[in-house]
């Protein structure tokens, strides 16, 4: 159990500081000025084109090195951003290429051997056991962290706040040295061959559709920032936005909870359904009527029916898949494939979001518009992928 504890110590860490390096730093830019949402948008797509780019050969180091000698340079580099971010200040806005060089380089070294690592690590009969601990977790964070750092970045500054955030990267990267070494692979890694299949495959090529969707919206999608924006020009305060940012992580976790409950089992197809009309709906309401109480609002309906049941529903469907892919001996390439496409389609969202940029932030409603029909689509693909036998 040793392995599984400091994985848990490590995941949390890992969470903490995508909370910063998420809502917080698009925060950071918008607060030094609102012309900074072009080099934002900028940013990410650099990002995530850097994100795609490592992709490509992170699943073939992993191989040939092990999933935890991948894991540790990873979480160095995680290390290197927050100092970054330390060292840049406000200049931040105009150096964001190293940032986004250093984040996409660490992202796809940190998600992807940790992915195969504790799939690996934890034995299937300790699997259901260890999936609450992960998810206790994440709850946690989701609804405590994001409300200290507000209150830390209000009263002090990004930069103190990074310095406590770096300590937390200080962890992570001692806690890996504890872990214990998989044997490694001497599968040969065939990225190309493993997409041909996943294309011939219909419920596979369903799947990678709806991970591009998911980029472009939910998973650190173009959505979550433009809510961000949208909070920080209305309260003009990171302490407002971590306050909204916990409630509706609570709120959205015990409506899941409720959720999983009742539908454990069942067919969600007409939940998907109804999920995705209702934030469409809300999503056109909100693009004409920007207000503190739509704000608000707005937010719950994501958090519930978004972030909630959808990417609750898309989960249980890669996961499945996962366990094809991961029988089949191509888990490796799986998980590779999936972080591409799912970062191609955030390289789209933010390409859209720069474009409005340009135009003008009057634009911002159609955008916001247009991803409400993107999640209808997301539904429609979703609920073509059976949740159980794949």
């Amino acid at each position: 159990m040793k392995n599984e504890k400091i994985v848990m110590i490590i995941f949390a860490c890992m969470k903490i500081i995508s909370v910063f390096l998420g809502p917080f730093l698009v925060a950071y830019f918008v607060s030094v000025s609102l012309e900074n949402i072009y080099n934002l948008s900028l940013f990410n797509i650099f990002n995530y084109l850097f994100y795609c780019l490592f992709g490509m050969f992170a699943g073939y180091v992993t191989e040939k090195k092990g999933s935890l000698f991948v894991f540790r340079i990873g979480i160095i580099m995680r290390f290197l951003c927050v100092l970054l971010i330390m060292g840049f200040g406000n200049n931040i806005t105009t150096h964001y290429g190293f940032l986004a060089f250093f984040l996409g380089f660490s992202s796809m070294f940190l998600n992807l051997p940790f992915n195969l690592y504790h799939t690996d690590v934890v034995q299937n009969f300790e699997r259901a056991s260890f999936e609450f601990k992960i998810n206790v977790i994440k709850s946690f964070v989701s609804v405590f962290v994001p409300l200290l750092l507000g209150f830390l970045i209000s009263s002090t500054s990004y930069q103190l706040t990074a310095l406590i955030i770096l300590i937390f990267s200080v962890v992570q990267i001692v806690a890996s040295f504890y872990l214990k070494p998989l044997p490694k692979s001497d599968k040969v890694y065939d990225l190309l061959g493993s997409f041909k299949k996943s294309l011939k495959n219909k419920q596979e090529r369903e799947m990678l559709y709806v991970e591009f969707l998911n980029g472009l919206i939910f998973s650190d999608g173009v959505l979550g920032t433009i809510i961000t924006i949208l909070i920080m020009i209305t309260f003009k305060s990171e302490l407002h936005l971590g306050i909204i940012n916990s409630c509706v992580s609570l709120i959205s976790l015990l409506f899941l909870f409720i959720y999983s409950k009742f539908y454990k089992g069942k067919n969600d197809k007409n939940v998907i359904i109804c999920s995705g009309v209702i934030l469409f709906l809300s999503m056109i309401l909100f693009a004409f009527n920007v207000s503190n109480f739509t704000v608000i609002f707005y937010n719950v309906v994501l958090g519930i029916f978004g972030t909630g049941i959808l990417t609750f529903a898309y989960g249980i469907r890669l996961f499945n898949l996962a366990k094809k892919k991961i029988n089949n001996n191509e888990k490796t390439e799986y998980w590779s494939i999936r972080e591409i496409v799912l970062n191609l389609g955030r390289v789209v969202g933010y390409y859209l979001l720069l474009i409005v940029s340009i135009l003008g932030f009057d634009y911002l409603n159609y955008l916001l518009i247009f991803l409400g029909f993107v999640v209808l689509i997301f539904c429609f693909f979703l609920t073509k992928i059976d949740k159980n036998e794949f």
